[in-house]
């Protein structure tokens, strides 16, 4: 089944290295892995997580306490992060990101890696 528009989905525990020789392996087409990582940044103060909601809301989507950034704005997070010496704060996740046009490809990719379970995410760009 074709996926109009593609379908962005984000894994945590693979590198785009790992992807694209799932892709190979499987002979996938209906698919593209995106070559930097979508960051994860699990924020476990309350005040800071309002401050950095403040901050970056244009700029991130967010999952309760979970901020997902694209790769532009991984600077400016890690700055703000570093200014207001919240590095104990938090957590950081790197994520694969992957494009999917077809279901059948999303399938074979994720029996391919073992994920029983992706985070899914509404956003549609990746660089």
């Amino acid at each position: 089944m074709k996926n109009s528009p593609p379908k962005i989905i984000l894994y945590d525990g693979c590198t785009y290295e790992q992807a694209l020789t799932i892709i190979s392996d499987r002979k996938l087409r209906q698919c593209e892995a995106a070559p930097k990582p979508v960051v994860a940044i699990c924020i476990h103060d309350d005040a800071a997580l309002i401050a950095f909601k403040i901050r970056f809301f244009e700029a991130t989507v967010f999952l309760d306490e979970t901020a997902l950034f694209s790769p532009a704005e991984t600077r400016a997070v890690e700055a703000y992060i570093s200014e207001n010496n919240l590095e104990s704060s938090v957590t950081r996740t790197d994520l694969l990101a992957m494009r999917f046009y077809d279901t059948d490809d999303q399938r074979g990719f994720e029996a391919e890696a073992g994920f029983s379970t992706a985070i899914h995410t509404a956003c549609t760009e990746l660089e």
